[in-house]
């Protein structure tokens, strides 16, 4: 397994915050930051984690790394492997179908209510990620599409203007993410002619267009007809291993 190294941005990131405030707790700060290189698919599976080297790049001692690791272990992030070693935890058949199945009753609500209170500049951003997805489907590139469909479907969620959907959203945010970058070291290129992901515009689009319209159950609709896709890509992942 390749050892994890701490991107230049987090790195950046936490000093930044340590000289803007001293008195921060490090555990925390730390925490952030790797939960932020997981979601961002910069640590992943195969990367065996080191808790002496993320010490050393983020400049810290190594008792808030240690903190920060057992935390997102207990919460079930991360995994120990070959008894003590830590990795990102493989998201299962099982944990995706949860995920799906959470998907399926917080956002078509949430496009149903962003349909009613979305404002002119959200749609500004939908508008500009339906011309990225149309490039998208030319290009396949999938690392383009994980970011521009995060983005897209978080908007949405944000437009609701619901502080408790947010915050549910927010909670399957982690797996989601995690679901997304095991989903990318399979067989994407598979799962974007069998599933509908080629036409990743037109799905984007037609949602886009009930909000801009203000048709709500339409929105509701489009956006069901969306993460339905979600049913098909994930069984790639049931009885595949990710090497490393």
């Amino acid at each position: 397994m390749e050892e994890f190294s701490m991107s230049e941005n987090a790195k950046d990131l936490i000093q930044q915050e340590i000289d803007r405030n001293p008195f921060l707790v490090l555990s925390k700060l730390v925490y952030q930051q790797i939960y932020r290189e997981i979601i961002n698919g910069n640590l992943l599976p195969q990367h065996r984690i080191v808790e002496s080297k993320i010490a050393k790049e983020l400049n810290v001692s190594r008792s808030p790394v240690k903190m920060a690791l057992a935390e997102m272990t207990e919460k079930g992030i991360l995994e120990k492997v070959k008894g003590k070693e830590l990795r990102v935890k493989k998201i299962s058949y099982e944990e995706c179908l949860w995920i799906y199945e959470a998907r399926m009753m917080l956002e078509p609500e949430a496009a149903y209510l962003a349909a009613k209170r979305i404002q002119e500049k959200e749609l500004e951003v939908l508008k500009k990620l339906v011309f990225r997805f149309e490039k998208i489907d030319q290009t396949h590139d999938h690392l383009e599409y994980k970011n521009a469909d995060k983005m897209f479907h978080e908007t949405i969620v944000k437009a609701s203007r619901n502080r408790y959907l947010m915050d549910m959203y927010k909670s399957i945010e982690c797996p989601l993410a995690m679901y997304r970058n095991q989903l990318n070291q399979l067989a994407y290129e598979e799962c974007f002619q069998q599933y509908g992901m080629e036409k990743g515009s037109e799905y984007h689009r037609a949602i886009y267009r009930m909000l801009e319209q203000r048709y709500p159950m339409m929105a509701k609709d489009e956006m069901k007809n969306d993460v339905q896709r979600m049913y098909g890509t994930m069984s790639r992942l049931r009885g595949c291993d990710i090497k490393g």
